[in-house]
């Protein structure tokens, strides 16, 4: 862990700011409450939040909280690919639109619906570039919230620019120009390319998929065994149907044995999937 995030984490623990009030239940977690808080980073014009993790905390939780795919979740966070489970303590680069932070409290305001968003001040930066550039916000806003004295500021302090909802990110608030790779080149062509190169296994148990997610048009899966990147074939036996989907990570310790792979919600849908765990049969590669 760099000297960076150390430091982030000992922000949320110690200073009082940051630190959490009570105690956290048990089971499922919120994946942000108004006790929270939120420290930004900038890197070439898009603000990433360090979102901490804690006990009861899922991925599936905290994608669909931010409004990510669970795959966006793994892309910007390639220690989650190799990872059995998520470990309290982990920091999580999450990208945050614009639109979710709001930077005035304005009528009706109900301070336990939000959380506080901090950014952390970078080297080069100067109140103007903070206020002005990154969070189109009039210097006087940033330098009353934060009681600066003048315009001052140095690289590592905190300064408070505005909230978050604690009832998450919408989905249809974030924009992809990318094109998805299922699209650019056929996962069948790709299933077929890897035999090739890879020993093909055979397996089947239950594939779990997330109903409620809002994802779209994206196929992906977990898998305890299959080659990280590879493409996986997963058929349901009850109608026959064949669906390939990425293999982007290892499913999460916390699922039963059985679970023989977790795939995204539109690739459970070609299945024609209805309840949340089925039977299924797979094809895939190891080394």
């Amino acid at each position: 862990m760099s000297f960076r995030n150390l430091y982030i984490v000992w922000l949320f623990s110690t200073c009082p700011v940051f630190a959490q009030k009570g105690q956290q239940p048990k089971g499922l977690v919120a994946p942000l409450t108004w006790r929270d808080t939120l420290l930004l980073t900038v890197e070439n014009g898009q603000k990433y939040a360090n979102h901490l993790v804690k006990p009861g905390h899922t991925l599936f939780s905290i994608s669909r909280f931010y409004g990510l795919g669970l795959k966006e979740l793994f892309r910007f966070n390639p220690v989650l690919r190799d990872e059995s489970s998520l470990q309290p303590g982990m920091l999580l680069k999450i990208p945050i639109p614009n639109r979710a932070i709001r930077r005035y409290k304005g009528t009706f305001f109900n301070p336990m619906h939000y959380a506080p968003i901090f950014y952390v001040v970078q080297p080069g930066d100067n109140l103007f570039h903070v206020a002005k550039r990154i969070f189109d916000m009039p210097t006087d806003s940033i330098r009353r919230r934060n009681r600066l004295v003048n315009d001052n500021v140095y690289p590592g302090q905190i300064l408070h620019v505005g909230w978050i909802s604690t009832e998450g990110i919408p989905a249809d608030w974030r924009t992809s120009s990318s094109v998805e790779l299922s699209k650019l080149y056929p996962l069948q062509t790709r299933f077929e390319e890897d035999k090739k190169r890879f020993t093909e296994h055979a397996s089947q148990g239950i594939c779990f998929w997330n109903r409620e997610s809002n994802e779209k048009d994206d196929f992906y899966a977990l898998h305890r065994k299959a080659i990280i990147g590879s493409v996986i074939a997963v058929t349901n036996p009850m109608n026959h149907t064949v669906v390939y989907a990425q293999v982007i990570g290892r499913i999460p310790s916390t699922y039963e044995p059985n679970i023989e792979v977790i795939l995204s919600p539109a690739a459970a849908r070609e299945l024609r999937a209805i309840d949340p765990k089925f039977f299924v049969q797979t094809r895939y590669f190891e080394n």
